[in-house]
Order: C-alpha cells, then sequence, then structure tokens
C-alpha cells in the first residue's frame, strides 16, 4: 500500500512539473510575440536586433525559463535547449538572423 502511494505521489508530481514548464514555455512564447510585433518594434531593422530587443523586454520571462531548465549550450552564450525552442518557434523554421542573436 505504501508503495502504491509512493508511485502514484511521484507520476502525480512528474506531470504537474512537466505542466508548469510548458506553461513557462508558454509565457515567453506570449511575450516574444506581443514584444515583436508591438509598437516598440522597430519596421525594417534586422530580425537579430528585433529579437534581442524583445528577450529584453521578456528577461524576467527567460529567467524563469533558464532556471527551471538548467542545461545550457556553451555555443549560444549558455541559454537553455528549451529557450532556444521558443525563440524558434516565434521566429519561425528558417530564420536565418537567429544565428546573429548573442543572448
Amino acid at each position: 500500500m505504501l508503495a502504491r502511494s509512493a508511485l502514484l505521489f511521484i507520476v502525480m508530481t512528474t506531470g504537474a512539473q512537466a505542466a508548469a514548464f510548458d506553461d513557462l514555455k508558454g509565457y515567453l512564447a506570449s511575450c516574444l510575440r506581443f514584444e515583436m510585433s508591438g509598437a516598440g518594434a522597430h519596421r525594417g531593422s534586422p530580425l537579430a536586433s528585433k529579437v534581442r530587443d524583445a528577450l529584453d523586454r521578456c528577461s524576467d520571462d527567460v529567467a524563469r525559463l533558464e532556471r527551471a531548465d538548467g542545461r545550457r549550450l556553451r555555443g549560444d552564450g549558455g541559454i537553455s535547449p528549451s529557450t532556444k525552442e521558443v525563440i524558434r518557434s516565434v521566429v519561425g523554421g528558417g530564420g536565418n538572423g537567429i544565428r546573429a542573436v548573442r543572448y
């Protein structure tokens, strides 16, 4: 009985952590979309500049996701794979300007 309770507890908390992590990624994606399409985004400026400015304005969401993930990509300025995944999803699959962004 105790083993079954412990297993149920582990399954329930793991699902909650995954949902919370997905929420953090969603918050960052929403913030980046808002900031990149808003009045603060400079028309005609390079994509890398828009992404960098949006990341600066969404720094709280970036920090939360970075703390939750913990993995770092050395070649990408020390960001986590999750943060890079969110940026790619917002910018688009073929965003050539994302390589020029330093985080």
